[in-house]
């Protein structure tokens, strides 16, 4: 259903059916402290890749971008725990969180284009919870 949707926007804002975005997983769950990896497949001839972040209360925010083939561009320069690859042979882009920590569970947003709500370009939206690791409890012990 939403690969048909991005299809028919596509159309509309004028984009060749060749650029479309995807990815197997619309969710995706970690541990706390654990590196977690998003990934998106891309179609098309592409110039942007994009990877955005959107809390519940909160507007999307453009966490880095990239090109095919270059380093991925910060916003936040100081963020050391995100890192970006993208693969032109297999056209596939990815994110990775490392460590992953519970405040950066929230809406994650793949992008061939510079996007905001409401923005008819292709995207695509993976859900990423953290939770806190356990802890293995320790059975009680008479002495």
């Amino acid at each position: 259903m939403l690969l048909c949707a991005v299809v028919i926007f596509s159309v509309l804002a004028g984009d060749s059916l060749g650029d479309l975005i995807t990815s197997r997983d619309s969710e995706k769950q970690a541990q706390d402290g654990n590196s977690v990896t998003l990934s998106c497949n891309y179609t098309g001839a592409v110039y942007n890749l994009l990877w955005y972040r959107q809390y519940q209360t909160s507007k999307p925010e453009l966490l880095l971008s990239m090109t095919e083939s270059g380093e991925p561009i910060k916003e936040d320069p100081s963020a050391h725990w995100l890192s970006a690859k993208a693969d032109k042979l297999t056209k596939l882009m990815e994110l990775e969180i490392s460590p992953a920590k519970v405040s950066d569970s929230a809406q994650y947003y793949c992008a061939l284009r510079p996007t905001v709500t409401r923005n008819p370009f292709p995207l695509h939206k993976i859900f990423l919870h953290i939770t806190r690791a356990s802890h293995s409890l320790m059975s009680n012990v008479h002495m």
